[in-house]
Formats: C-alpha cells, structure tokens, sequence
C-alpha cells in the first residue's frame, strides 16, 4: 500500500538495547510487560532479556512430561531457542524450523511473539495443521513471556469457517485431483512466474544494451511486476508447495530484481498489514504513513493535509529511494521495522540481503555505467525507478483506502469478526486479466482471507466470497470488469481529500480558541 511514505520515517527509530544473564544453575530470564508484534516499539522477549523488567527463574535442566501426544516441558524458555505462541500455548519451534513445509522464512516470523493470527490465517486445512502442532513440544511457563493476541482470530469467526470450507472443497481439492499435488493452495503458477521472469530478462537485456528513458521504464515495469507477480506470492509462501523454492524466488524477485528487501517486507507486510488490516496503531500501511499521508480519521490533522489528494502522486515515484534507505536502516541497524521487531531473523537471511544489493546494483548499476558512462544512465535509471514506483504504489494504494474502509467505519459486528474486519477494510477491482498483471493483488478481499494461496486462484474465490458475503450481510466492496481500476482510483482520491479537510472538532476548537483571544 503506502510503504513509500513508510520508508521515509524508519530513521526514527531506534533498537532496543538488550542484555542476557546466566547463573551456574539457574537462567534469570526477565519478562517484561512488552508489546505485541504490533507495538509501537517491540523488543526481544525471547533471545535477550529486557532492561528494568521483573524477571523469572528458569530451570536449566527443564523438566519433560509426556501428556496427550504433546511433550511438555515446564519452565523452559531458554535463550538461543525459538518459541511461539498460538491460542494461549507456547511452543518450542526451534527444531521444526528445519521440516516446516512453508520454509523457516515463514515459521520465523513467528517467533517471539502470538502468531495466531498469522498461523490461522496462513493454512487453508486448520485441521490437518492442528495434527502437527500436536507433535510440538509445549512450554509451561510461570509467567506470560509475550501478550496475548487480542484482536479477532481467523477461527473465531463463523463467517471465515464458511468460507474457507467452500474455498477448499470447491476450488483447492478438485484442483488438487486434477494436478496431483496436495490440497494445500499454493503452486500451479509456472506459467505466471515465467513470463514475469521472461519480462525482466527482456528488460533487462534491453536496458544493459541500450539504457535511455524507454528501456528505463520498461525495466521499472518488469520490477513491478516481479514485486506483485513473483516475490509476493513466494513470500507468502503461494508460488509453489516447496518452501523452500518459494524462499529462494521470494529473495530473487524482491532483493535482486525489485531492490527491496524481502526481510523487511515479510515483517512488515504479513506480521503487521494482513494481520490488522487499516488499524492505525498496528497496520504500518496506515500509521508509517503519517505525517505526510493522514490515512485514518484518528490520526491528527496537519495543515497540508488538505493537498495530500494533490502531491500524493508526486510521492509514490519515490518508493524505490525510500526503500534503499529504509530497507538499510531498518535490517543492518534496528532490525526492525516501525513498531514489529526481526526477533526471527536468521543469519543466512541477513548474508542474503547483502548478496542481494550486490546482485541488484551490479546488474542495474554498475554494468551500465561502466559500458556507457555515468551521464548517460542517469535519466534511464532515474525512469526505471520512478516508473516502476510509480505503478506500484497506484496498485497498493488503492486497495485500502476508500471511504467506508476505515475501522471508525464498521459496525460492532465487525469489529469482533476478523473475515469481516478483512472484507470491510479492503476492497477488489478487475477480473483474471489484471490478476495476471497484479499478481492477483487487484483481488484484495480474497487475498486478505487467503493470503497464502497461489493468486491465479482469487478470481475463483470471488463468487464465493461474494455469495457468502450476501448472505451474512456484509458489503463486498467491488469493482469488476477490465476498467474496475479507473472508478477505484477516482474513489481512492476522493477519500485522500476526505482525511485532508480539517475535522470539525478542530475547527470548532480553533475558533472558540479565536474567540477568547478577541475577548
């Protein structure tokens, strides 16, 4: 969405200093209050000890009990180890990292902190995936070592249950039959893939041979297209069912040919935005906006607000400077991004990211610049990262923010109902053709139910959700045919102009203060 104003505030932040203390005998392991993987500022709850916390014995020699499949181990939250907590449990994932299905990219965003959501939301058969929680070693802890999840969870909601099973006995299982893998959602994109890789190769090749204004933006465009059709299905672990595989496209298609960081977005973009779609203080679409974008009526109003309708577009062009700044600050300084900490982050993840801009600026940098010259790459360069910018940030923008999607805008209902909370807060445009060219990203409601299926299934899930939808009530926000882009981005303005007027509160505060002063 607006992660181009996002990146223009990381060199706020500043990382948490830790400390860690061991006894011959006992581990002092200290606990604090903490924030949820949506704070403001998270800190390490698990790897290093928080400063001027009230802190808790653990025994270095934990304990083992056997107990309805699951091995217990009581009061085991060991420094070095990686834990999570879904639905009240903590679990010790540290040696499941290595046979998670999805890759140890995706299982490591859930460490150290209440992955409910992001475990509910991510696996479209829960049963199957309850099954292996039950192999995993559960931890008693004498205290609560992170903050439970108190949004609305994905299976608490009637709504979603009733989609997602339609969802898998209607499209995923007799697709499933039909291709021979397993019913799980993801893969069956070689076709997508390769053309978005086809187009870069193309753009690329043309741009190295020739680098002027045209070549330029047609490798913005290939970029784009790699960061909608490549990195973000394989991120989220949609592109194939090897996480492994999807691990390595996710880094080509984000580090190496789009210049953003596949560490950053992963936190960013699935720990925060899918999880609390537009609430202001954990969505960092919304609040990383602020103060140069007002998304949200509960953020305040600045003066220049009111122009944000007009000088928008001149913003998004710089998506791409942004995230060269930001994506250093954010993984080499602070590891982390504004308000969600890496507590998950490996070291082969952090070799990547440095292998990645060395691949990325060679290629689209260095290579040209040494055949042709510094001048004559300049305006080139500077059409392929505006242009591609530029599109990306028209695509995102649009998916979010209209009148009506707002949190202040949902009935109770809603606001206890994540399906609803996702469907009401996001809207879908086009149909199957611009799925192709979006990576499916056109269709947000579906892909905010079921952001790990491969995306050429969206246009599929959408009757479904739609007739779900009608009869639970709830408004589908929608644009469909070939030209569903245009009206939503009319919409799209006019609601940049709607947060832009000065609210009526602060002005009858302005002028009663006025008032007092003529006195």
């Amino acid at each position: 969405m607006m992660m181009v104003m996002m990146m223009v505030m990381t060199t706020m932040i500043s990382s948490q200093i830790c400390g860690r203390r061991k006894s011959q005998k006992k581990i002092i392991i200290k606990m604090g209050k903490g924030a949820n993987s949506s704070s403001k500022v998270g800190g390490k709850v698990i790897d290093v000890v928080r400063k001027n916390a009230p802190s808790m014995v653990v025994d270095a020699a934990p304990e083992e009990k056997e107990g309805d499949g699951e091995k217990m181990i009581d009061n085991n939250i060991i420094p070095g180890r990686k834990y999570t907590q879904i639905r009240g449990k903590t679990y010790d994932i540290t040696e499941f990292a290595k046979r998670h299905p999805g890759g140890s990219q995706l299982l490591m965003l859930a460490h150290g902190r209440d992955a409910t959501i992001l475990f509910e939301s991510h696996h479209l058969r829960s049963e199957i995936v309850e099954k292996v929680l039950k192999t995993l070693p559960t931890v008693n802890v004498e205290e609560s070592w992170c903050p439970d999840e108190t949004f609305p969870k994905p299976l608490d909601s009637s709504l979603y249950k009733k989609i997602q099973k339609r969802v898998r006995e209607e499209v995923v299982e007799p697709r499933a039959r039909k291709s021979g893998r397993k019913a799980r959602g993801a893969g069956g994109v070689k076709f997508d893939a390769f053309c978005v890789i086809l187009c870069y190769a193309v753009a690329l090749y043309m741009f190295n041979m020739n680098p002027t204004v045209l070549t330029g933006m047609f490798l913005g465009f290939s970029a784009y297209w790699s960061g909608t059709g490549l990195q973000h299905t394989a991120n989220h672990g949609g592109l194939t069912q090897s996480g492994f595989v999807n691990a390595i496209w996710g880094w080509f298609g984000c580090d190496v040919i789009l210049g953003k960081s596949s560490i950053e977005w992963r936190y960013h973009h699935m720990v925060s935005h899918h999880s609390y779609c537009n609430e202001a203080t954990r969505d960092q679409d919304v609040y990383t906006s602020f103060p140069l974008m007002r998304l949200d009526e509960s953020l305040e109003w600045k003066w220049f607000h009111k122009y944000q309708a007009f000088y928008s577009v001149f913003a998004w062009p710089f998506l791409y400077l942004a995230a060269q700044t930001g994506d250093f600050v954010n993984v080499v300084i602070t590891k982390s991004s504004p308000g969600v900490e890496y507590l998950g982050l490996m070291k082969h993840e952090l070799a990547l990211f440095y292998l990645g801009r060395a691949l990325h600026y060679g290629v689209k940098f260095a290579l040209p610049m040494y055949n042709f010259g510094i001048k004559a790459c300049i305006l080139p360069l500077v059409a392929y990262s505006t242009f591609g910018s530029f599109i990306l940030c028209w695509f995102f923008i649009v998916s979010h923010n209209l009148d009506g999607l707002t949190p202040a805008a949902l009935p109770k209902r809603a606001q206890n109902d994540w399906a609803e909370w996702q469907i009401r807060t996001s809207a879908s445009w086009g149909e199957s053709f611009w799925s192709f060219l979006s990576g499916g990203l056109n269709l947000q409601i579906e892909h905010h139910l079921f952001p790990g299926m491969a995306h050429n299934l969206y246009p599929k899930l959408v009757p479904i959700v739609k007739e779900e939808c009608e009869k639970a009530g709830v408004p589908y926000h929608g644009h469909p045919g070939i030209f569903g882009l245009f009206p939503i981005t009319v919409k799209m303005f006019k609601f940049l102009h709607k947060m832009g007027q000065k609210p009526i509160a602060t002005r009858r505060s302005s002028r009663a203060s006025s008032a007092k002063k003529a006195l």
